[in-house]
């Protein structure tokens, strides 16, 4: 774009009869016409701010393109207060199935005499029986694993395990719910389940200690005040969140491929795999700089459209607060550059719109902006792009990568 089309483009949005005047009218937050096309409005500041002749009306534009970001990159998917993949939740009376078979395997039938011996043959009958004793113990999957000395776990808690693997996990849950486990400072205490922690605070008489609150608890359930704290020391659901965060990207991800397929455009879902990079090296782009899975990049690269003419990858990235927000930005910034190729992102999450860090990314995606709720004009401009046959979209960055000329498979564009 170049100057002359970027202030035409901001006087008719704002109805000024000059850049300075249309500059001012975003800069007060004053009515434009609308709807407002983000990407196009941040690709013609960003054009005025390097390219005007005047150096106030330079920093105007730049003012105005944080202005911009934070009044309309506005996420209303908020993964504090919505919920994915409910189906993976495990329900109460499979808990309850699998502490049952636990207990029926011990030398008591209940849980005060859990044994290795006990929980071998019971994981063998019930997959769910380490889940069950993770949870009890008050820890993620996550955490046990890091707590295991000596052997290697399965990736799926539901999985395969040998005795070994069996005997690592068990030594660690045993030690949190007998309370065999030590703080490193004198001040703190060592982390457990409220349920066996606080009585220890409290002192209460005559009260069940280590797998025989487990039992009585199994028994005659848990008190309503235990679960409150428990709730208020851990929060509700704050592991199943956790668990799933990358499903909102995926989320996202299905709405844009699914209005590709509608236009249509080709595309490949992007997965990091040898697959996925095999293809961005076809296409001139760097996959070395797209970390596995994109853990690194402060967001997922989501999808790579591709034609004989056309190549651009989507990138989403999800942030519930300003902190994640400026981690995530820093890294995701540099993304077009690293990979070669034009790219545009999608942000999800109120973070977004609390921080600079999204203006910052309006300069190396050009503008190109999008949130959850807009995946529809980005399924819009790709198709343009591709219709128009425009050539590969310039990043503004010298990669060295040559465009190249796909002959695409109809059957290999799918996501």
């Amino acid at each position: 774009m170049d100057l002359q089309d970027a202030e035409a483009y901001i006087r008719r949005v704002t109805r000024r009869s000059s850049t300075r005047d249309a500059l001012a009218w975003l800069s007060e937050e004053r009515a434009v016409s609308q709807p407002i096309d983000l990407p196009n409005l941040l690709a013609s500041l960003l054009t005025i701010e390097d390219q005007a002749p005047v150096a106030d009306v330079q920093g105007l534009a730049g003012r105005v393109i944080r202005q911009v970001c934070r009044a309309e990159v506005v996420s209303e998917l908020d993964p504090s207060q919505e919920l994915l993949a409910l189906d993976e939740v495990l329900r109460p009376a499979q808990y309850r199935a699998a502490l049952d078979t636990l207990a029926a395997r011990t030398a008591t039938r209940t849980l005060t005499s859990v044994t290795l011996a006990a929980v071998i043959a019971a994981q063998q009958d019930d997959r769910n029986v380490v889940t069950a004793l993770c949870a009890a113990a008050g820890l993620s999957y996550r955490d046990l694993r890091a707590r295991v000395r000596g052997a290697s776990v399965p990736t799926d808690l539901c999985g395969k395990w040998k005795n070994d693997q069996l005997k690592a996990v068990f030594d660690v849950i045993d030690a949190v719910i007998t309370g065999r486990v030590t703080a490193s400072s004198p001040a703190a205490q060592p982390a457990r389940p409220v349920e066996h922690l606080l009585p220890e605070i409290d002192d209460e008489p005559g009260r069940q200690r280590g797998w025989a609150l487990v039992e009585q608890m199994r028994a005659h359930g848990v008190p309503y005040e235990i679960l409150l704290t428990q709730r208020a020391v851990g929060s509700a659901w704050v592991a199943h969140r956790s668990s799933t965060g990358k499903k909102v990207q995926a989320a996202v991800t299905a709405s844009l491929c699914e209005l590709l397929d509608e236009r249509p455009v080709p595309y490949r879902r992007l997965a990091m795999d040898g697959a996925s990079r095999e293809l961005l090296t076809r296409v001139g782009a760097n996959p070395a700089a797209a970390a596995e899975n994109g853990r690194n990049e402060g967001g997922q690269l989501a999808v790579l459209v591709h034609s004989p003419t056309v190549t651009h990858a989507v990138a989403v990235s999800v942030a519930r607060d300003g902190g994640t927000a400026r981690k995530s930005g820093a890294r995701l910034g540099t993304l077009p550059a690293r990979l070669g190729i034009a790219c545009s992102v999608v942000l999800v999450g109120p973070g977004w719109a609390e921080r600079n860090t999204t203006a910052e990314l309006a300069r190396p995606f050009d503008g190109r902006i999008y949130t959850e709720r807009t995946v529809a004009e980005l399924a819009d401009a790709l198709a343009a792009m591709v219709a128009e046959g425009g050539g590969v979209i310039p990043t503004g960055q010298d990669s060295g990568a040559q465009p190249v000329e796909l002959v695409i498979d109809p059957l290999e564009v799918r996501s």
